[in-house]
């Protein structure tokens, strides 16, 4: 079984290799690329965080930040491929209308995609992720002994998951810049990390 210092250091280095390939120039022929490109520079931010945090054994923190980065990615997707004008106005406004369930099904429906990947980790795993984040049973009960609270008590399959789960939406948000970038290699090499991260 894979321990908790192997699967970060995997995820170290496909941080690492999709860096490499995704340091370049990006010009944006619209306004929708400009902001969607931010979101996924944010999610895969908080990728880093989630490294980071899981090194430094702050595994609450890491939990809560998964929700936040799938959000962040869910919003990339629908800036870049179904925000109107009108949409794109009031979430500068911070008014984003559609509520995140309905984001998901707009974008899958641009994207013709039919209870895609989206859609399974939006129902299998949304109500877990807030719970991380809002400090719910979820984040609680994965820090209770018998006798203390805190990093010791988390399962080794928990972690490994929070950081796998993450890995993979870093990379899904590394392909769509990779797409933004409209360079072929880059994209080639992206997508196919991320064929293989799908297939462990």
């Amino acid at each position: 079984m894979t321990t908790i210092d192997e699967e970060l250091e995997y995820q170290h280095e496909i941080s690492n290799c999709v860096d490499e390939h995704l340091s370049i120039k990006f010009d944006f022929n619209t306004d929708n690329d400009k902001w969607a490109f931010s979101c996924f520079d944010i999610s895969i931010e908080h990728h880093s965080a989630i490294i980071c945090l899981s090194s430094a054994k702050l595994y609450g923190s890491a939990f809560a930040l998964l929700r936040v980065q799938f959000e962040a990615f869910i919003r990339g997707l629908w800036l870049r491929y179904v925000a109107t004008e009108n949409d794109l106005i009031r979430f500068k406004r911070d008014k984003v209308k559609p509520n995140f369930h309905d984001l998901v099904k707009s974008v899958e429906e641009a994207r013709s995609i039919n209870s895609g990947l989206l859609s399974t980790i939006k129902d299998k795993q949304w109500d877990i992720f807030n719970s991380f984040t809002h400090t719910g049973m979820e984040a609680l009960l994965r820090r209770i002994g018998e006798d203390t609270t805190g990093y010791d008590n988390y399962q080794n399959e928990d972690l490994i998951n929070c950081l796998k789960m993450s890995g993979l939406i870093f990379l899904l948000c590394a392909s769509e810049l990779a797409i933004l970038s409209e360079d072929e290699e880059v994209t080639y090499k992206t997508v196919n990390i991320l064929q293989k991260y799908k297939s462990r």
